[in-house]
């Protein structure tokens, strides 16, 4: 059940409906029925995953604030990491044992079942062993409710793809008795309905050329290649941004507030920045769980460099069981270690040039490097290997600059233009939000001006979408993790 379904188009007004009607004391209730529901939709047989890890979440935490042993922490994490590493990462340990034992001499390849990996488990796994690590530590105290518990781990708003909940924010707004709002439903339906414009209109369009040449990069020209790698980043930015911004959207037009997750990330003037805009629920994750754990910066700057490698090299295994996804999380810190290094001297050279910090010639070059070292690494995240993804970025340099015709990337002329004038949408957006709340002005704006905004929109997704069989959008990239 897709948020850009018929099925959740009737399955979540129903369950605002029922949730605002329903007393109090069964509103929880309803929520976490209808949450379990929209789970199973994505697949029954991945339901005993989530319920066991709701048991376990319930009755450790329960346990770490009476006594709060370490052991038993450990015990749960490990359990927890054992699942993930069960369905996520067998097949690429076995993958690599075989390779290690091929390099001794030994021929010997274990046999892997084939396991489907369970919707959504990296992100409620993840949402887990933060809650059981903050009562461990007492930054909070264990839900006595398991309907809470299991309520704020299976929240089908953000229950397949996030943002990654945590506990802190969210737990005490199921405490809370939330009336209908219709304010909150305006800015509900507002940022659903951007979301959905940028998933349609953006994100669904622009993979038809990253698909088309990323699959044969060879028989495009430079040019061509390396403009399907500047979408793939426009494109992987609107698809996650467009299911974080529905999620929030959803749970904002019942009266709940979500983390945010991307703040405009491609306007940031170093990667450090934009890792604290992109996909920030996961960021902050790593940051308040293993980064700081591991010492973060206060044993030295060599010990921050290795910290920020060993940080990358998990998040990018996060997102996938290959080498190509370590490649482009080591390139991701490898950029903050060079970046950590290189500043007094790139400091000197604008010195020199007369350039400020803060000049308009210093941010709008920064902000080109910054989407220049992330297309070049997000070629690692879509190619799906690393020799794939060598042979795009070859193709970037090598042989001619353009291979006719046009509509051979994938796209006719006219599906050029829809995505070009999109894209001039979401820039001047993305640029206003710099200065001010965009939103917020809008809900604010004569009644006149919202209308024309909201019909606006709908008409631009509805003419301009890109849709699929059965009219249905494709699936989120970030589903898959």
């Amino acid at each position: 059940m897709g948020f850009l379904s018929l099925s959740y188009f009737l399955f979540f007004p129903l369950t605002a409906l029922v949730y605002f009607l329903l007393p109090g004391r069964g509103r929880n209730g309803w929520l976490l029925a209808c949450s379990w529901f929209f789970y199973l939709c994505a697949g029954p047989e991945s339901f005993p995953f989530l319920l066991g890890a709701a048991l376990v979440t319930y009755f450790a935490a329960r346990a770490l604030e009476k006594r709060p042993r370490k052991g038993l922490l450990v015990l749960a994490l490990c359990l927890f990491i054992g699942v993930l590493f069960l369905f996520k990462y067998l097949d690429f340990g076995a993958s690599l044992l075989v390779r290690a034992l091929g390099w001794v001499g030994l021929d010997w390849a274990p046999a892997v079942p084939k396991l489907l990996l369970p919707a959504g488990i990296s992100f409620y796994l993840f949402a887990a062993m933060g809650y059981l690590m903050d009562v461990y530590r007492g930054r909070l105290p264990a839900e006595r409710s398991f309907v809470r518990c299991a309520l704020f781990l299976s929240f089908f708003p953000y229950l397949l793809s996030g943002p990654i909940g945590r506990a802190e924010q969210l737990l005490p707004q199921f405490n809370e008795t939330h009336r209908f709002r219709y304010d909150d439903l305006r800015e509900g339906l507002l940022r659903f309905l951007w979301g959905a414009f940028q998933k349609l209109v953006l994100a669904d369009r622009l993979a038809a050329v990253v698909d088309t040449v990323f699959a044969a990069p060879d028989q495009f020209g430079a040019v061509q290649v390396a403009a399907a790698a500047c979408a793939f980043s426009i494109q992987i930015y609107c698809d996650f941004s467009a299911y974080s911004d529905m999620a929030l959207g959803s749970a904002k037009a019942m009266g709940f507030t979500l983390m945010e997750n991307f703040r405009t990330p491609y306007f940031s003037r170093s990667i450090s920045e934009f890792w604290r805009r992109w996909h920030i629920s996961l960021s902050t994750w790593f940051r308040d769980y293993l980064y700081i754990p591991l010492g973060g910066n206060r044993k030295g700057r060599a010990r921050k460099y290795l910290n920020l490698l060993a940080v990358f090299a998990v998040s990018g295994l996060w997102h996938g069981a290959a080498v190509s996804f370590l490649v482009w999380g080591l390139l991701n810190g490898i950029y903050q270690v060079v970046g950590g290094l290189t500043a007094p001297a790139r400091t000197r050279v604008r010195a020199v040039l007369h350039l400020g910090e803060d000049s308009k010639i210093t941010a709008l070059w920064q902000m080109f490097c910054v989407f220049v070292l992330a297309t070049l690494a997000w070629v690692f995240f879509k190619a799906g290997s690393v020799s794939a993804a060598l042979a795009v970025l070859r193709g970037m340099v090598t042989g001619p600059l353009w291979v006719p015709p046009l509509s051979g990337m994938g796209m006719d002329r006219w599906e050029f233009l829809a995505a070009g004038a999109g894209f001039l949408l979401l820039f001047a957006v993305d640029a206003a939000r710099q200065k001010t709340d965009v939103a917020r002005r809008v809900l604010e704006a004569p009644r006149w001006v919202r209308w024309c905004v909201y019909l606006g929109l709908l008409v631009i997704v509805v003419v301009f979408g890109s849709y699929g069989s059965g009219y249905d959008a494709q699936s989120f990239i970030y589903g898959q993790f």
